[in-house]
């Protein structure tokens, strides 16, 4: 983490954009909201990120791409877990525009995990957007195969994931898991690789307590599959 917080701090510039006075006063406040954030859960904010540059830790998973703009960029340590925030926009197939928050934890265990996602089967329209686009092999798993999953998380939720991972899936976001999902993460989307969990939130509004729910939601989860896939 030492090495990644010098990286970062020799690549980070202040982001340019044309704002108006009114969006420059909005940017800044939001700015002063994510530096108190991050003072508190002891990350550190840098701002404005180039992807043009190797030498900082680019947050990759769904909405990375070759012309995304990135802001707000914070590194840290939450709960022995290094963590990566930033605020990500860009326009993509529905020709929208669309903004991200999104949480990177790094895993640990670097088991076999296989690619998942957990959103929302109705809301989130860059979430689908992108899902069906970019993977359109993964596919909401059937669920209910080893135990009856929660309604908390079937109403709210789906599962998505290649079809030969679906029982995999199931054994690491298990039935108690999902329950917490459901009663606690309506509104975000999760995304799992081997190496990382992301959390999105496609909110127009940023508030600390949602930024509170994605970094420890998200830092529980990763350590939930941290421990759970060793057993698989």
């Amino acid at each position: 983490m030492k090495r990644r917080l010098q990286a970062v701090g020799r690549t980070l510039h202040p982001a340019i954009y044309s704002l108006t006075p009114r969006h420059l006063v909005g940017r800044n406040a939001k700015r002063k909201q994510l530096e108190l954030f991050a003072d508190k859960v002891g990350m550190v904010y840098f701002g404005g990120v180039s992807q043009q540059s190797d030498e900082h830790h680019i947050v990759r998973g769904l909405t990375v791409s070759n012309k995304h703009r990135d802001d707000h960029y914070c590194v840290g340590t939450y709960r022995t877990y290094d963590v990566i925030f930033v605020e990500r926009t860009d326009t993509i197939l529905t020709n929208h525009t669309h903004t991200w928050h999104i949480f990177e934890i790094d895993l640990k265990s670097r088991n076999d995990v296989p690619h998942m996602f957990i959103g929302s089967g109705t809301h989130g329209l860059g979430f689908h957007s992108l899902l069906k686009a970019k993977y359109p092999t993964l596919t909401p798993a059937p669920l209910n195969t080893l135990a009856k999953y929660p309604d908390s998380f079937t109403h709210n939720f789906d599962l998505f994931v290649t079809p030969s991972h679906a029982i995999a899936a199931e054994q690491i976001i298990d039935t108690k898991v999902a329950e917490l999902i459901g009663t606690h993460c309506k509104g975000l989307v999760f995304e799992i690789t081997p190496d990382s969990v992301f959390v999105y939130s496609e909110k127009p509004h940023l508030s600390e307590s949602l930024l509170e729910t994605m970094l420890a939601n998200g830092v529980w989860l990763a350590n939930t599959v941290d421990e759970t896939s060793r057993l698989i």
